[in-house]
């Protein structure tokens, strides 16, 4: 037994010293560890390249003046840019060029005039905070003229002031404050007209209502709430020009005239349906009783009223489609379902 014993010590004991000796073919030695730097010397890092800085607006007291900013522009900028804005030098901005500036801010300018741009030096110190936004909305009279400011003023008051006021402050609860520099800064002229153009939230889309042209008028005379945009050479011509003819009411389509009401009238989910459309799109103007929140808009209210959405019911959804007065059209928005479902809902306001 004693033999036994020491037996198994004399196995564990070798196996311990083959576990433990050094494994054949390998270098000898350990590898040697790097040495690191001390933590109170400087590392070496890769070269960075520079940020451009982001400049910090600040904005003016007054409105910006176009008039103000002509004579400074004559001064700093014409030399690059030309008297007439289309660039005389190479790499130099063409602010008659619609695409460009349409695509861009006056946040984007002002960022750019205070810092430079390649070969265009900064202006930080030799102009103030307040004749820099003067300068920036000089040059955005280049991609407009008198003219279609005054047409965009005609459109603006007959369709969208009763909602965004005659002064553009926003007359409705969502409508936006277009006199406020700080939130039409940083929006570009092809982000109205998108919002015009397809709609956004309560707005209904005008692209059934206006053309190309008429939009981007009206996003001119849009961008003037927030700045003086006169000029002394076009004063009286801002005034000539304003258009005294009456918008072209749309045409039926008759394919909505052949139509008729696919829900029956005391069809609940149908009126459900066209409540929950009516309190998004239709309730701001109409208020959301029917009895009419702005001005020239009709009663809703009443069963003779209710009577004559039903006798009547393909002319009230060709008015739903195509718009009436300053109504704009929403078939651009609404199915033609539900627009059957609003017209079902605003029968049930006589009942």
């Amino acid at each position: 037994m004693r033999y036994q014993n020491s037996l198994m010590f004399l196995v564990c004991l070798a196996l311990l010293l083959v576990a433990c000796a050094a494994p054949r073919n390998l270098p000898d030695g350990p590898t040697p560890i790097p040495t690191l730097i001390p933590a109170t010397a400087p590392a070496n890092l890769p070269a960075s390249t520079a940020t451009q800085s982001h400049v910090l607006l600040s904005y003016p007291a007054r409105p910006p003046s176009a008039a103000l900013g002509q004579p400074l522009y004559q001064t700093h900028c014409a030399s690059c840019h030309g008297v007439d804005g289309e660039g005389v030098v190479p790499g130099a901005r063409n602010f008659n060029d619609l695409d460009y500036m349409r695509g861009e801010t006056p946040a984007d300018f002002y960022a750019a005039v205070t810092e430079g741009r390649g070969e265009m030096p900064s202006f930080q110190d030799s102009l103030s905070s307040d004749e820099r936004w003067d300068v920036i909305f000089y040059t955005w009279r280049f991609s407009t003229d008198a003219e279609t400011l005054a047409l965009g003023k005609s459109i603006y008051d007959t369709n969208c002031a009763a909602c965004h006021g005659e002064d553009g402050v926003g007359e409705m609860l969502g409508a936006a404050d277009f006199t406020d520099l700080r939130f039409v800064d940083d929006l570009a002229p092809r982000d109205f007209y998108l919002a015009v153009t397809q709609g956004k939230g309560s707005m209904p889309a005008w692209q059934g209502r206006l053309s190309q042209g008429e939009r981007w008028a009206v996003i001119n005379h849009l961008r003037s709430f927030s700045y003086d945009p006169s000029l002394p050479e076009e004063s009286a011509d801002i005034t000539i020009s304003l258009p005294t003819s009456t918008p072209v009411e749309p045409t039926c389509d008759p394919s909505y005239l052949s139509q008729t009401n696919p829900f029956a009238w005391d069809n609940d989910a149908a009126i459900n349906s066209g409540k929950v459309i009516y309190e998004q799109s239709c309730a701001m103007c109409h208020g959301s009783d029917g009895s009419g929140a702005l001005p020239n808009t009709p009663d809703l209210i009443g069963p003779q009223k209710s009577a004559s959405l039903r006798e009547n019911s393909a002319e009230n959804l060709c008015i739903i489609a195509e718009g009436q007065g300053a109504m704009p059209g929403w078939k651009e928005t609404l199915g033609n379902e539900q627009m059957w479902q609003v017209l079902t809902y605003l029968a049930s306001f006589g009942e």
